[in-house]
């Protein structure tokens, strides 16, 4: 059952209380305290500025509760909430905030005597608060608290003050007037803050140009992680917490929107932790505050900005990425005989994408691509196969017989016109000399059942697809073999669909094992670290993926064609059976403490799937052709589901290393999704061919 958000969310919005939570911004505190407090204060007007929704106004709530007593006593007056239709009210709220911040130090002031303001404003605020105040404040210092404690107010939207100058309400000097008569050398001082306009620069305003600026930055990562992770009552690992970082660049309007979303997902379907998928999924529909841009995604130990990344992407020429697609696959001879394949019918082709994270169309038409020659190593008939597999009939779907570790069950399904021998069990593809396996035309019942309470809702319900034969590749997709791709692509950076095919280990961080290196002649070179060529890509776009399979003839799978080659026809939990894996045995590789638990491709034969695919749970999650939809179970059509036409976010599937990756995630069913420009050191993938 799905869960009503709860009204308990950390991250309230609209201003309502905790709408401003703070960590960090120790750098700000201290040039404050620096400007307002000791014998040195600086007596010009001091101004916090920056973009819109970067957090100054939580800088003031933190000094208002305290973050600087001793020695200033912040008092907070939020101009948007303050009367600006005279000198008078104007003073009269300042006086009445001051005499507030007083009474929470247990600092009592005479009662205010409002005749005086409309008579005197400035003599008013003097006489009644900021020099009786002042000499109470000192009275009662504490006597091992040498330093002297003063008064500092904290004017939040000054713009809205000069706005009301600008039209004549208040006296054209009120700003400068307003800074001299709370500004006492022994008493009191004053901090404004501003936002920046496009056009015009705080630091450009008429009258500020002696005073004393500071520009407020976005968060650090360490800032974030901290506005991320402490508020919250559920399970969310430091990795998750640095991808929330990047996608929102440590603005806090940004991040809080965000995290308030996740934890009304994280209510709404009752989980125990948040993931990286999970925070991919949502992260576009959360508000953005600065406009809206969908927030740009990042990977997780990414380094590089998004703005410094699109700079040197537009130094290269884009049609140079293209070139490659031009190249034709020779046909490989075997024997004395020549075997071509070809595509039957409507073969699923390539996407065109809109935009990215949402900005969709309707998949166009396209031509299929051209299908490799395939080296066949088993004994293949010397005719050559029909040009188009007719859809099949009723027949058990046969095990395949080159893996030992197949043992799927039949059940009622159909058998393909075309018989097994007519197609090798085992082909060598000759562009990455990887080994692909064929999956027979069958039926399967896709899902989870209604009674699987570990399932999500989006496995259910379960429904029965059919499925023509199709090959899928034996293992992930390597390092080595993804280097040598981008070798002859000759780039990586927007050279995918102008996405980044993929991020070599100058960007993603020690949890990528492809270097890029430069030759010293213009031109670049890409491998696999030492020891891993054999181990699985990751920090790859779905573009990147989708790009690649299409370089060797192939394409990505769909999610029916990938469930159906993990489960079989005997409706498996999991690749190899039901029995629940151990984190660091030998079915599967997840729930690991480090990115070191990964092995190469072809460890763990015993996790191997009923067609003996390797790998299909854990180690790396995996893309998908398909777009995905929650729903999508309860509308899919039976024979060769593609998936829905439009998206945000691809399909994903087989779970990953990470910790937050339980046994309940890489399940066979298990459904995740990601927006397609996403690269993570948890997302791989593998290619199929259909015959």
């Amino acid at each position: 059952m799905v869960k009503t958000a709860t009204s308990g969310n950390p991250y309230h919005l609209n201003g309502s209380p905790g709408s401003h939570l703070f960590f960090g911004r120790q750098q700000v505190l201290a040039w404050i305290l620096d400007q307002t407090a000791g014998e040195m204060a600086s007596n010009q007007l001091l101004v916090l500025h920056g973009p819109a929704k970067i957090g100054k106004t939580a800088v003031l709530k933190q000094i208002e509760s305290g973050a600087l007593n001793p020695p200033l006593i912040g008092i907070y007056v939020d101009f948007a909430q303050t009367a600006l239709d005279s000198l008078s009210a104007l003073y009269w709220d300042i006086a009445t905030a001051a005499q507030h911040a007083l009474a929470r130090q247990n600092i009592e002031l005479e009662t205010l005597n409002h005749p005086d303001f409309i008579a005197d404003p400035a003599k008013a605020l003097q006489k009644q608060v900021l020099s009786p105040g002042g000499k109470l404040l000192q009275e009662r210092r504490p006597f091992n608290q040498p330093m002297q404690r003063r008064l500092l107010f904290l004017f939040d939207n000054t713009h809205l003050l000069l706005e009301q100058v600008d039209n004549g309400t208040l006296p054209a000097n009120t700003l400068a007037n307003l800074h001299s008569h709370v500004t006492m050398p022994t008493v009191a001082n004053a901090l404004f803050t501003f936002t920046d306009g496009p056009a015009n620069p705080v630091t450009e305003l008429p009258g500020l140009g002696s005073s004393l600026f500071y520009e407020l930055p976005p968060l650090t990562e360490e800032e974030t992680v901290a506005l991320v992770r402490q508020p919250i009552p559920f399970t969310l690992v430091r990795d998750v917490a640095q991808y929330i970082y990047h996608i929102t660049e440590g603005y806090p309007d940004r991040t809080h929107r965000l995290c308030h979303a996740l934890f009304e997902h994280q209510h709404q379907y009752n989980l125990a932790q948040i993931t990286v998928a999970d925070v991919a999924t949502i992260h576009k529909f959360a508000a953005n505050g600065s406009g809206t841009t969908p927030l740009p995604t990042y990977d997780l130990q990414g380094t590089r900005s998004v703005k410094q990344a699109f700079r040197l992407a537009r130094q290269r020429d884009i049609w140079q990425s293209r070139s490659f697609y031009l190249l034709l696959f020779a046909i490989v001879l075997l024997g004395a005989a020549i075997v071509l394949f070809t595509a039957a019918g409507d073969s699923p082709v390539s996407q065109q994408i809109a935009g990215l994270l949402g900005a969709t169309t309707a998949t166009p038409t396209a031509v299929p691509p051209t299908q490799p020659t395939i080296v066949a190593e088993a004994v293949i008939a010397a005719e050559a196969p029909p040009t188009e597999t007719p859809l099949p009939t009723a027949t058990p779907s046969p095990t395949p017989t080159a893996t030992p570790t197949s043992t799927a069950t039949a059940t009622p399904t159909n058998t393909a016109t075309a018989t097994p021998d007519q197609y090798p069990a085992m082909l060598t593809r000759p562009q990455d000399g990887m080994v692909m396996l064929l999956i027979p035309a069958g039926t399967f019942i896709m899902g989870a059942a209604e009674n699987d309470f570990i399932a999500a809702p989006d496995e259910k319900p379960r429904h029965e697809v059919r499925l023509n034969q199709f090959y899928m590749d034996k293992y992930e997709v390597t390092v080595e073999q993804y280097a040598a791709f981008l070798n002859r692509l000759g780039e990586h950076e927007r050279a995918c669909e102008e996405v980044d095919c993929a991020w070599p280990q100058e960007l993603a961080g020690y949890t990528s094992y492809l270097i890029l290196q430069d030759l010293g002649d213009g031109t670049e070179q890409y491998y696999a670290t030492t020891g891993y060529a054999n181990y699985p890509i990751n920090h790859v776009s779905w573009y990147g993926a989708k790009t690649y399979c299409e370089s060797v003839g192939a394409r990505l799978p769909t999610e029916a064609e990938w469930e159906y080659a993990a489960r079989g026809t005997d409706d498996r939990i999991y690749p190899w059976g039901g029995r629940v894996p151990e984190p660091g045995g030998d079915l599967a590789i997840f729930q690991s403490e480090s990115y070191e638990a990964l092995r190469p491709v072809d460890s763990l034969p015993n996790g191997a799937s009923a067609f003996g695919i390797f790998g299909m749970a854990g180690s790396v999650w995996e893309w998908t052709a398909d777009w995905y939809k929650e729903t999508w179970y309860a509308e899919s059509n039976i024979s060769n589901p593609i998936g829905p036409e439009t998206g945000f976010a691809r399909v994903i599937r087989g779970g990953a290393w990470p910790y937050n990756n339980q046994a309940d995630r890489v399940r066979a069913t298990n459904r995740s999704s990601l927006s397609p420009d996403f690269l993570s050191s948890a997302v791989g993938f593998r290619c199929v061919w259909a015959p």
